[in-house]
């Protein structure tokens, strides 16, 4: 299943996932107001800069926020990626079925757009990277 996500991003940019086909994505549902996203969020930067070199594309998704606090959020943990502000989790149903149940839950689509590897709650780069390089691997 391919899901559909685009949205405005924290910084006003349009983000399309649909773009970013020919490349795994990490897709990460977050919110500043999460405890486990705060222990998470030094691990997403740490994957993010370990894989860029695969080619790998990261898009976070802020639900149930305020702009103020995300951005904050991003900013106190180095976030260098795009997220989609989605206050009312509307992007959400573009995962169908699939849709994240807990915050937070990261997604890795594989170069032709399908949900290859769910995590539900805080993931560590130590664990995540290698599930990453086997997807981006796959399809080389």
């Amino acid at each position: 299943m391919t899901p559909t996500v685009k949205g405005t991003t924290l910084d006003g940019k349009h983000a399309d996932i649909a773009d970013m086909r020919g490349h795994a994505v990490v897709i990460n549902i977050w919110g500043s107001w999460c405890a486990p996203c705060r222990k998470e969020a030094p691990e997403l930067k740490k994957l993010s800069e370990q894989t860029a070199p695969l080619g790998v594309k990261f898009l976070g998704i802020d639900i149930r926020d305020t702009k103020t606090a995300a951005k904050a959020f991003e900013r106190n943990f180095g976030i260098t990626y795009p997220s989609l502000y989605d206050p009312d989790s509307r992007s959400l149903i573009g995962f169908k079925n699939l849709a994240a149940r807990a915050v937070p839950t990261t997604y890795v689509l594989d170069k032709k757009g399908r949900v290859a590897a769910v995590s539900i709650g805080p993931l560590t780069a130590r664990d995540f990277y290698p599930i990453i390089k086997d997807i981006t691997a796959e399809q080389a």
